[in-house]
């Protein structure tokens, strides 16, 4: 029988988690910070007070910001939350996409969470013995994953942030991030950032090079990854990140098993953001990637949409 989504997945981030992302962007875009918010500039002039940038939600639900819209008040904000009792999913609505994994093996999940197709997609990409799959969190490992992340982001049309945010996140959450790398022999070919909070692993950055997807490299990396915290952390959900409602990323997470959360995004601006930057998108995707990986990482701070 399918639990209650309620009652396993209605669990936010710790505020010590949400303090430490606070701290890491202090550190590195030197945002000032007002009460519980930090205030991201915005070009050329203006700044919006935002909690929190880069989490996709934070420690907070739609029904406990009273206090943030009032400390907000006469001011832009931006504030995100998970709405848990929104169940009339849209195309395009913003949801994060969970795994029950609480006193749950792999194998649990396997056989109970995913169809008979999936599972024989999984097993033949863990076939592929070209593969390795390898987790740390030192240079080497954030390199790698940087020379993904910065590929994905300019696929979407999105600036990527600094690798300094990463190195940064070692230093705050020392074993409490880890990225997951796969190679083909040496060669990088996929990488996931994932940060782990008291119930929650938190998998929102990452992917993989486009020319492995027939050799199902996305299958191999999540099912290493599932297999990896099912089997060495005592952690209650696996979230694999953002996702637009019925979106090719959601179809993907979802044949994991994995369940969608609205997130609501709160905001003092009438404009629609996404609309506003699909423009913005579909240029930054025309320019010279060499210019962007310049320029994308220096643009993110100005950026509370990401």
């Amino acid at each position: 029988m399918q639990k209650n989504v309620n009652n396993i997945y209605s669990k936010v981030f710790t505020s010590e988690f949400v303090q430490k992302i606070k701290e890491v962007l202090v550190k590195v875009y030197g945002y000032e910070t007002y009460m519980d918010f930090v205030i991201v500039p915005s070009l050329p002039f203006g700044k919006t007070l935002s909690y929190i940038p880069i989490l996709s939600y934070t420690d907070r639900t739609r029904d406990s910001i009273e206090d943030l819209l009032e400390l907000s008040r006469e001011n832009e904000y931006q504030i995100r939350v998970l709405n848990f009792e929104y169940a009339e999913f849209k195309k395009n609505d913003t949801v994060t996409m969970r795994i029950d994994i609480e006193n749950r093996t792999c194998e649990d999940i396997f056989m109970q969470d995913l169809k008979s197709k999936h599972r024989k997609v999984i097993k033949k990409a863990l076939k592929n013995e070209d593969f390795s799959f390898v987790y740390g969190n030192s240079k080497k490992f954030i390199d790698d994953f940087y020379t993904i992340f910065t590929s994905i982001m300019y696929k979407h049309g999105t600036p990527a942030l600094e690798k300094n945010i990463f190195t940064t996140l070692v230093d705050v959450f020392e074993d409490n991030v880890v990225f997951y790398n796969v190679y083909d022999r040496d060669v990088i070919i996929a990488s996931y950032c994932v940060l782990m909070d008291k119930e929650i692993a938190y998998g929102s950055w990452g992917g993989m090079d486009e020319r492995y997807r027939d050799k199902l490299v996305g299958h191999y990396a999540y099912w290493n990854i599932i297999h990896e915290i099912c089997t060495n952390r005592e952690l209650k959900i696996f979230d694999f990140g953002r996702s637009p409602y019925d979106s090719g990323g959601y179809t993907f997470k979802h044949r994991f098993g994995a369940k969608p959360i609205k997130i609501d995004i709160i905001t003092s601006s009438k404009d629609d953001i996404y609309s506003k930057y699909s423009l913005a998108s579909s240029i930054w995707k025309k320019l010279p990637k060499s210019f962007i990986d310049t320029l994308g990482p220096k643009l993110c701070k100005y950026l509370v949409d990401l």
